[in-house]
């Protein structure tokens, strides 16, 4: 999974930070501070032309490849790709961290997760950041994950990466066809408890469906809340309009929508940790 470039730069390919820092107009060291490093490539992408302009001048394939290695959370393992995605070479936000291993850093992948574009086709990375914190913290409790998350990019990372665990199993599949959905066609209001709750404001939706997941019998709607759990979709409130209720979908997300091709887990993914551990983000 993606890691923060900053206070991890030992374990990059030497070539790889070589090609960042060219890029981007910046150099890093290991003698350097994680928060210095932090700030250098903050300021970089900061002070740069911009993600669509930097996007639009990638040649087709490049492109294609950028897009690949997004809908599969961000890394993949060369060798497991198909060749016609792995064109990263002259890619800046895609650096192989370790021979044949290539990854979106996460300061890269914030970076991207507020461009309008990724949001707007439903990109899972760019849809987590606009929940709110209650939501974000529902939903993580609703994974089982112990998790201290000091900032909140932290826990959108957390997130995240347990979504393509809980993703993989599917292989990019579901009952579900439909591109979006109204919450109301599964569980109209009035009609269930635990979702009225969410309905009138009184507990946030992941934690409704966390609740509603202890109790349901159906098996199509038992299978909506695993979908939903595992990020395939994700809530988002429709554009507010006068003296109307609310209204929320549930939109498919690009990376629930895509078979995950990776079948190696790093050792760092399968440990319980009890401690933060900077190998996701440096301590900024």
């Amino acid at each position: 999974m993606p890691f923060s470039i900053a206070g991890n730069i030992s374990r990059f390919e030497n070539h790889s930070i070589k090609k960042f820092e060219k890029y981007f107009g910046i150099i890093l060291s290991e003698k350097q501070f994680a928060k210095q490093q932090a700030q250098l490539i903050q300021t970089s992408l900061k002070n740069s032309s911009g993600a669509i302009k930097i996007l639009n001048g990638f040649s087709k394939p490049e492109l294609i490849s950028l897009i690949f290695l997004l809908t599969q959370f961000g890394d993949v393992i060369l060798a497991e790709a198909p060749p016609d995605y792995v064109h990263f070479g002259n890619i800046p936000f895609a650096i192989e961290w370790t021979a044949g291993h290539c990854m979106v850093p996460l300061e890269i992948l914030e970076f991207l997760s507020f461009e309008k574009i990724f949001r707007d086709q439903n990109y899972l990375f760019s849809l987590i950041p606009m929940l709110s914190l209650k939501e974000k913290k529902a939903w993580i409790k609703w994974m089982e994950v112990d998790v201290e998350a000091e900032t909140e990019k932290e826990l959108n990372h957390e997130i995240h990466h347990h979504c393509r665990l809980l993703q993989s199993p599917f292989q990019g599949k579901s009952f579900i066809h439909e591109e979006d959905f109204y919450l109301e066609q599964v569980w109209p209001q009035g009609k269930n408890e635990f979702v009225d709750w969410f309905y009138k404001g009184i507990t946030p939706f992941y934690y409704a469906m966390q609740e509603l997941s202890r109790i349901e019998k159906d098996p199509f709607k038992i299978h909506v809340l695993e979908i939903i759990k595992a990020g395939k979709f994700i809530l988002k409130k429709e554009p507010e309009k006068f003296r109307s209720k609310d209204k929320y979908k549930l939109v498919g997300t690009v990376e629930g929508n895509t078979p995950q091709l990776r079948k190696i887990l790093y050792g760092w993914e399968e440990e319980k940790k009890n401690s933060r551990n900077n190998l996701f983000w440096s301590n900024t």
